[in-house]
């Protein structure tokens, strides 16, 4: 990332990127020279395509000269721009490069073209002396390729922001009206600000699922004895059915040992370098093994005897049972620490269940006594929550939920769950429900309406960034676009030092 000169906190670097606006693309400024080594070096890389079309880093282009003016604003800023600060720039600069070409080619589509006064009225800006008027002298000092340059890039952003103001409405307004773009009501930011006013705080206890019982996971198992069977194997294992098939004939005329194929022949997916199975609890078979019907050909071994070849999940295998079978043993805290895993993994479902029970209990114990009552006599403590709002996706319109509480953190996405606690009277509680992988008891402790009062203009600002925001992610997850900007400046940029 980037250092800033004065020390202040180089953390404030990904808000400049996103506060940079899209015209930086066309406006030239100086060109901040520091991708010399990939003229010097290379063949200009290229970053990705839009619609086809490659976007390189070479003289000339759009992607240049955003890449470019983005170093340019940094460095304006007293930010030292380092290599590492260049991906980030390179990632901004290919987003402002496809809009650049998505806009543009629109507007060429719609057969709009910028008219001559606009250029000129905009040209203006570029040639005006120090009490801010137009100077001839300035105009006449300046060299023609400037020039020419100037006017193509005023040209390009007139045209640009012609599709910007359409599709996303402009600053230019009359009689309170914007100018151009789609018209909304003049009720919208009212209707947006109240949205978030309505809010909630609840009292809330988490059965944690990771505290499952070994004892209760001992239950579930003694009713699924088998999949906990232990299997005292050893296997070679090859990627190919002939070469199995092969080593097979071998071994059954003692041609080689087992041992040396171990050795010399076998993969290691299934075991450790003496060929010993490193997962070898029945469960564990039937994933390795790819048809569940041929794992009893393994599991039925006798001791010294081979298994023919079986399909496994990767590569071929030959099994060898070096000894007995173990039954499942849950009083043995390796096989009880099997079990958790297992159940954790594969039957979380049961876990919930088990959790929900609990919850259910201690939702009546507290009808019966208090809720402070209930979190004592079942082991648990509660917390409270500041008031907020339904804020599904943590729109940035309004407030989110509290971020000090981690039991909150699947909340703003589990549509379920908000409709839910929602619709909670005050001093009623929910009912048990899943949010991430724990059961979670809400108690509603409080509803209020939030009369702070809203800054319009800002919430205008941000309705407009997640209007501009929305238009990105839809353009750079179009099929239309191929970004390798990652691999471009791994490969040609990252290894060049500072």
């Amino acid at each position: 990332m980037a250092q800033e000169k004065t020390k202040k906190d180089n953390t404030k670097i990904g808000a400049v990127i996103i506060l940079i606006i899209s015209a930086i693309v066309f406006i030239p400024f100086g060109g901040y020279e520091v991708m010399n080594a990939f003229f010097g070096k290379n063949k200009a890389p290229v970053f990705g395509k839009y619609d086809g079309k490659e976007i390189r880093y070479e003289a000339g282009t759009t992607f240049t000269r955003a890449t470019q003016n983005l170093a340019d604003r940094y460095k304006s800023m007293g930010y030292e721009v380092s290599s590492e600060a260049y991906y980030y720039i390179f990632n901004q600069a290919f987003e402002e490069t496809v809009k650049d070409m998505a806009y543009l080619n629109a507007v060429e589509k719609s057969g709009y073209t910028v008219p001559e006064e606009a250029v000129n009225r905009r040209l203006i800006t570029y040639y005006t002396d120090e009490t801010g008027k137009y100077s001839k002298r300035i105009y006449n000092q300046t060299d023609k390729a400037t020039r020419d340059s100037v006017a193509e890039g005023v040209e390009l952003t007139l045209a640009y922001t012609r599709y910007t103001d359409d599709l996303l409405g402009s600053s230019l307004s009359v009689n309170g009206e914007n100018l151009y773009g789609v018209k909304t009501s003049s009720k919208e930011i009212d209707f947006i600000a109240d949205m978030g006013r309505k809010n909630h705080s609840f009292r809330v206890v988490t059965f944690d699922t990771e505290k499952f019982p070994a004892e209760e996971a001992a239950k579930w198992a003694s009713s699924n004895m088998e999949k906990f069977v232990k299997y005292n194997l050893s296997v070679i294992t090859v990627d190919t059915q002939s070469e199995a098939e092969s080593l097979l004939k071998q071994l059954n005329a003692n041609e080689i040992t087992f041992d040396d194929a171990v050795t010399e022949k076998s993969q290691q997916y299934y075991s450790d370098a003496q060929g010993k199975i490193s997962r070898p609890y029945h469960y564990q078979l039937e994933i390795a093994i790819e048809d569940k019907n041929e794992v009893s050909k393994v599991t039925s071994l006798a001791k010294d005897e081979l298994s023919p070849v079986v399909k496994t999940v990767r590569g071929f295998s030959i099994y060898r049972a070096d000894g007995s079978a173990t039954p499942a043993d849950f009083t043995d805290e390796e096989t009880l620490n099997v079990v958790l895993t297992y159940i954790k993994t594969n039957e979380h479902g049961y876990i919930e269940d088990y959790y929900t029970n609990i919850a259910n209990n201690f939702i009546a114990q507290t009808a019966k006594t208090s809720f402070d009552e209930a979190c004592e006599k079942f082991d648990v403590t509660y917390s409270d929550t500041t008031p907020f709002p339904v804020n599904y996706g943590s729109s940035s319109m309004y407030s989110a939920a509290p971020s000090n509480m981690n039991v909150l953190n699947n909340l703003s996405t589990n549509a379920e769950v908000l409709q839910k606690i929602f619709a909670l009277k005050e001093n009623e509680t929910s009912a048990p429900v899943l949010l991430g992988t724990n059961i979670t008891v809400f108690k509603c402790i409080g509803i209020m309406d939030d009369s702070t009062e809203v800054d319009k203009e800002q919430l205008k600002n941000r309705i407009a960034s997640a209007n501009n925001s929305t238009v990105t992610n839809a353009l750079m997850t179009s099929d239309k676009v191929e970004n390798n900007v990652w691999q471009a400046y791994f490969d040609h940029f990252a290894n060049l030092g500072d």
